[in-house]
């Protein structure tokens, strides 16, 4: 009963933005990105100068293909903070599936610039760098993305 009780006091003393970030974040975590947009967008109109809403609007956009709208978003968050590493990488991952190496690379300079520990970083710079055939390069990337802890050695193959 007291946890109740907790749960709905705590649930009445979040702002409305906070809430619906955290139930938008739920309904992507649920795969529910068009739910989840909803609540962005409300949170958006609530809070415009939020860059985690932009971010994980875009993220949920990326997620169902509308990718222009998502690269929008991920421009407005930057707009707000343009120190926020994982708007950088989610922009990166647009440029990959679109096979835009040079874009993606710039962008995943710009996120090993402001956190260069980002492991996932480095193993996707080194895949852009292959796409361009710089194996020295794409090879570099990927032993430093071991070095942190992500060894994805079947797949980091650039020949």
């Amino acid at each position: 009963m007291l946890i109740h009780i907790f749960l709905f006091l705590f649930s009445i003393s979040q702002n409305p933005v906070e809430k619906l970030i955290e139930t938008g974040y739920n309904k992507y975590l649920d795969e529910d990105y068009t739910g989840a947009i909803e609540d962005f967008n409300k949170a958006a109109d609530l809070a415009p100068n939020n860059e985690e809403i932009y971010y994980l609007r875009g993220v949920c956009k990326s997620n169902i293909n509308e990718k222009a709208s998502a690269m929008v978003d991920y421009n407005k968050a930057l707009n707000i903070n343009p120190k926020y590493a994982e708007v950088y990488y989610e922009k990166a991952y647009i440029y990959l599936q679109d096979q835009n190496a040079e874009e993606a690379i710039k962008a995943l300079d710009k996120v090993l610039e402001l956190n260069p520990d980002m492991a996932a970083a480095y193993v996707s710079r080194g895949t852009a760098k292959c796409m361009l055939e710089d194996i020295d390069g794409a090879n570099k990337d990927w032993n430093k993305a071991k070095e942190l802890g992500i060894d994805y050695s079947e797949l980091m193959i650039c020949e």
